[in-house]
C-alpha cells in the first residue's frame, strides 16, 4: 500500500475529506493546534458525515497509555463502526497517538494525517510507525499502521513556534546525508517547500520498499540512537536532539568531514542549534547507555544497530557491542565535554 501524499490548502483539505468513502469521521487534533486553527477547521469540515472530535493533548504528553485508553473509550462510546474514517491533525506526536488509535480500534480503522509541523511534514507523519511512550522510554509500544493519505498545508508553519520550526530543521539535515538530491537542494539554498516536498518523497520511498524496517529503512534513524538519549536528558526538541546526535556519531565513527556539512547546511536553513547541549557541563555516560539500551534498534541484550555515513547518499549499519559504545564514550570524556564544531 502507498501513501498519497498531496499540497492541500484549507479549502481543498476539506474537499478530500469529502470524497472520503464514509459517513463516520473520527478526528483527532492537538489541543494546541484546535485553539489556533478551529475557524478555518470547522468552515470546511464535511457536511455529509457525522463527525466525532478528540482534543488531543498538546506535543508528547498525549502520548501515554492512560491518555490513549481514554481516546479508546471515547470513540467506543459513540458507536462507530468499521467503516469509520480516522483523521489526524497536528504534529508527530498527535500522528503517533491517533495513528495507533486508529490501528487499535475495532482491529485497525483505515485513517490519514494532516500534518500541522515541519518535523511531521517531512518525517514523522509519514510511514506508518505510530505508538505511545512508555516510562521506560519513547515510542515503545505501538504498531505498524500506514496512513492513507497525508495533506500538507503548509500555512500552518506561519504559527509555529521557533523550537518547534528548529526541531524540523534538525530532521531535515538527517535527509540531507542519506540523499544526494536533497544534499544538492541544501547546497543549493533552495526554498523550503522543495525541501519539504523532496524530504517527503524520500521518505515515502524508503517505507514502501522496506515498510516494517527489515533493511534499509533503518537509515532513517540515523542520528537518533544517541538523539533520543540527549532529547530526554537535556529535554530538547526531538529534531535538535537528532542533530547532535549526528553530530557525536560523526565525531566517534569517523565521520568528522561531515561536520563542517552539519554546520553549513544549519545555517543555509537559517537555523541556530548553538553549542552542544553537554559543552562544559557533565557528560552523563551512564544516563546515556540507559537510553541507549532500551533503543528499539538493539539487536541483542547486548548490541545495537549504529547508522553511518559511508558517503553522501550512502549509509551503513554495524553492530556495536553496549559495552564497547560506553569504553568510548568513557574513553573520549574530557574532550567530549569541551567538543565544539
Amino acid at each position: 500500500m502507498k501513501t498519497n501524499i498531496q499540497e492541500c490548502n484549507f479549502n481543498s483539505l476539506g474537499e478530500e475529506l469529502s470524497a472520503l468513502d464514509t459517513d463516520n469521521l473520527l478526528i483527532v487534533v492537538d489541543s494546541r493546534v484546535w485553539q489556533i486553527y478551529s475557524k478555518e477547521l470547522e468552515e470546511n469540515q464535511p457536511n455529509d458525515k457525522k463527525i466525532y472530535l478528540y482534543k488531543s493533548l498538546e506535543g508528547e504528553s498525549t502520548k501515554n497509555i492512560s491518555e490513549f485508553e481514554k481516546g479508546l473509550e471515547f470513540f467506543l462510546e459513540k458507536g462507530i463502526h468499521r467503516d469509520s474514517y480516522l483523521v489526524a491533525i497536528g504534529g508527530g506526536a498527535t500522528s503517533d497517538f491517533a495513528g495507533y488509535l486508529a490501528s487499535s480500534l475495532l482491529r485497525g480503522l483505515r485513517w490519514s494525517v494532516v500534518p500541522t509541523t515541519l518535523l511531521s511534514m517531512v518525517d514523522a507523519s509519514i510511514g506508518g510507525k505510530t505508538g505511545i511512550n512508555s516510562k521506560h522510554g519513547k515510542n515503545l509500544v505501538g504498531a505498524f499502521h500506514l496512513p492513507e493519505n497525508v495533506w500538507i498545508l503548509e500555512e500552518f508553519l506561519d504559527s509555529l513556534p521557533k523550537e518547534e520550526l528548529d526541531s524540523g530543521l534538525g530532521e531535515i539535515l538527517k535527509y540531507a546525508f542519506l540523499d544526494k538530491k536533497i544534499y544538492e537542494l541544501m547546497d543549493s539554498k533552495a526554498s523550503l517547500s522543495q525541501i519539504i516536498n523532496a524530504c517527503a518523497d524520500k521518505k515515502d520511498k524508503v517505507v514502501q520498499g522496506d515498510f516494517k524496517e527489515k533493511g534499509n529503512r533503518i537509515s532513517l534513524n540515523l542520528g537518533h540512537t544517541f538523539g533520543h538519549a540527549f532529547e530526554k536528558i537535556y529535554d530538547l526538541p526531538h529534531g535538535v536532539a537528532v542533530f547532535w546526535g549526528m553530530a557525536l556519531i560523526f565525531k566517534l565513527y569517523d565521520g568528522e568531514k561531515y561536520l563542517e556539512n552539519l554546520r553549513t547546511f544549519e545555517a543555509n536553513l537559517n537555523a541556530n542549534f548553538g553549542a552542544p547541549p553537554w559543552l562544559n557541563k557533565t557528560f552523563p555516560v551512564e544516563k546515556i547507555m540507559e537510553y541507549i539500551k532500551k533503543d528499539k534498534k538493539k539487536k541483542s541484550i547486548e548490541e545495537v544497530d549504529l547508522v553511518l555515513v559511508e558517503e553522501i547518499g550512502k549509509f551503513k549499519t554495524i553492530k556495536v557491542k553496549f559495552s564497547d559504545i560506553q569504553n568510548k564514550l568513557e574513553q573520549n570524556i574530557d574532550e567530549l565535554k569541551s567538543f565544539n564544531f
